[in-house]
């Protein structure tokens, strides 16, 4: 086999500049499906990592009214009716609500949560500085807040702004409120693409927000369970338990954890498919292949010829020709890993964006390389076994 192999790279140095453009094609194709599954699995990351940190990963509990109910209400009896529920492991109110934030001068459009202390188990909140709010700040209705990284980038050109106040208004004119800590924005990137349109995102104590909005009553009750398995049943329990105990509305359970994975299976989809369009690419080379394969046996034939007068069977003849065409495609497979893998590091630095390389799309890409060089080798190498001795001999 190291002979076949040896023979082939040594053929191949006869013509370099052509072997140099044919690698390059299988080289671009392969590079091609490994930073699209790249970007695939770093955008299936980001976006789950967003959807989390919007305690899209459990049950929402929301409210509607009946026909003698102007407007539904959430409240806290209702929160601690859900906690009581077999499977649930925690339950916390949320309030959302679009204000105005001034600080430093700059006001800013903001999306307000209000949210309990356990938000960073049940919405998976990062701190990055100060710290979150305690039980304590939620009873006591502190003025206290949590902004995101963007929003400080925004005001202050740094991401540590705690212990800076700013001014809220939620409709009921501005209230003061302290910087608690700072939390980690979910997606980079999508605020670098559209930074512009998505507000910043503050948070409070919702009994803080209640205040601010001079409002009783919450917007909808993030339910995290206990196991991912039965969130269906639980949430069946948790709108059986509500609707019993209120008789003035009515309450759904939407399964967040299975929107979440419905989004996953669709980005699954478009990778796969605009992978697909990426691996044309490797067929398109691999007809680069075939054509100068097929080249190299008319330049060929009378050195064929003298191998065939000498004993050389059809079989070995097939085989050379064979590991030549399998050589472009080890060689420009082992270019293009490095080329894509490279990028996707590159490109992570430069984005801020997590291009995840995954080691079965390295596989992948590189099995189909050497699969599409064997196969468009075929052709160029039976042409060549099939060859008579006497009319390749006299090929000048």
């Amino acid at each position: 086999m190291l002979e076949y192999l040896f023979c082939a790279l040594r053929n191949l140095g006869r013509k370099k500049l052509r072997t140099f453009l044919t690698v390059s094609g299988i080289s671009i194709g392969v590079a091609s499906v490994i930073i699209i599954g790249a970007i695939g699995e770093g955008g299936k990351t980001a976006v789950s990592g967003e959807l989390d940190s919007l305690g899209i990963n459990g049950l929402s509990i929301s409210a509607r009214g009946n026909a003698d109910t102007i407007s539904p209400k959430i409240l806290y009896d209702d929160v601690k009716n859900c906690l009581s529920i077999k499977g649930v492991n925690s339950a916390m109110p949320i309030i959302m609500q679009m204000g105005t934030s001034t600080i430093h001068g700059k006001e800013n459009e903001a999306l307000v949560w209000g949210v309990g202390a356990d938000a960073q188990k049940i919405i998976a909140l990062k701190i990055n500085h100060g710290s979150m709010f305690t039980q304590n700040d939620v009873s006591s209705h502190a003025l206290v807040c949590l902004v995101d990284e963007q929003y400080a980038m925004a005001t202050f050109k740094r991401t540590n702004i705690t212990g800076k106040t700013i001014m809220l208004n939620l409709g009921n004119g501005y209230t003061e409120l302290k910087i608690k800590g700072v939390v980690a924005t979910g997606s980079s990137l999508l605020y670098n693409i559209a930074g512009d349109y998505i507000p910043y995102f503050i948070y409070m104590p919702y009994t803080t927000a209640e205040d601010i909005k001079g409002q009783v009553g919450y917007d909808q009750i993030a339910v995290k369970t206990i196991s991912d398995n039965n969130i269906d049943n639980v949430g069946k329990n948790i709108v059986k338990v509500l609707n019993d105990n209120n008789g003035n509305q009515s309450f759904i359970a939407s399964n967040m954890f299975k929107q979440k994975q419905k989004l996953a299976n669709l980005l699954n989809i478009v990778t796969l498919i605009v992978s697909a369009i990426g691996a044309i690419s490797m067929i398109v080379a691999g007809l680069g292949i075939m054509t100068v394969m097929t080249v190299s046996v008319s330049e060929r034939t009378k050195e064929i010829g003298i191998k065939k007068a000498i004993g050389a069977k059809k079989r070995i003849i097939m085989i050379e020709f064979l590991f030549e065409a399998l050589a472009i495609s080890i060689i420009g497979g082992l270019i293009g890993i490095v080329f894509g893998i490279g990028t996707s590091v590159v490109a992570s630095k430069i984005f801020a964006f997590n291009f995840d390389v995954k080691l079965n799309s390295v596989l992948i890409s590189a099995g189909f390389a050497m699969l599409v060089g064997v196969l468009f080798g075929v052709y160029p190498a039976q042409k060549a076994a099939m060859l008579r001795p006497v009319e390749a001999l006299r090929n000048e």
